[in-house]
Formats: structure tokens, sequence, C-alpha cells
């Protein structure tokens, strides 16, 4: 079995009147099999979203928690993330995210750009225990 340690803080000691400091800490159980690979996306607006994460290998009715990684370090390549048919986010040049994603029938994971020469980016997705 596998685990994903996540921790997020936020802290702040000029945005408001008074000086803030928040952490989560979450470790995420997976399944033996993690899914971890850099891709180079080619797909553009104008043509159709690169599936990267199918339904069918996870199975219907499933919860997978999903890293993205936009690996570019070049300004406004932009990579754009779909579930089913709506867009969910955009990732500018090493921006990440972290989710977690219910499998339902027909909602597969796919992403384009904004260059058709390609833009690297990184996946890792896990079927939580």
């Amino acid at each position: 079995m596998a685990s994903i340690n996540t921790r997020l803080q936020l802290q702040s000691k000029n945005i408001f009147t008074n000086a803030f400091s928040s952490r989560n800490d979450k470790a995420y159980q997976l399944e033996a099999d993690v899914d971890r690979y850099i891709r180079s996306i080619t797909a553009t607006s104008s043509g159709t979203a690169q599936t990267i994460l199918e339904v069918s290998t996870y199975g219907a009715d499933k919860n997978v928690l999903v890293f993205l990684k936009n690996r570019s370090n070049v300004t406004n390549k932009l990579l754009y993330v779909i579930i089913g048919s709506q867009q969910i986010m955009r990732l500018a040049p090493g921006q990440f995210t972290i989710f977690p994603w219910r499998t339902e029938s027909g909602d597969d994971l796919k992403i384009y750009g904004n260059d058709s020469n390609g833009i690297k980016m990184e996946v890792l997705a896990g079927k939580a225990t």
C-alpha cells in the first residue's frame, strides 16, 4: 500500500489587519498501483484534448487522488484540465494541483495546451483505499 502525505501551510503578516497562520497535514492511503509519468501535451484548443486518465482504468465510482504539474518554465505555456465536458482549471508554468477525482461513467480526465509544439506535464494518480 502506498501513501501520499500533503501539507498546506498558509501564512500572512501583512494582507489583513491581524496576522494569521494555518497548517493542514493529510495522509492519503492508496492502493499499491500508482501511475506516474511525464507526458508532452500537444493537443490545442482547436483540436481534441488528450485523455490522460480513463475511468475504465480505475473503475466507475472510485476515488482517485490526482497530482498534475505544468513542468514548463516558459511564460504563457498553459494547460487546461477537463473532466467529462467541463474545464475545471488552468495550470500556468510551474503550477501544480492535487485533487480527488470521483470516477463517473464517461468522465475521463483530459488536457489540452496552448502550444502545438508540446508542454510537458507530470501526472501521478492512485486509487484511494
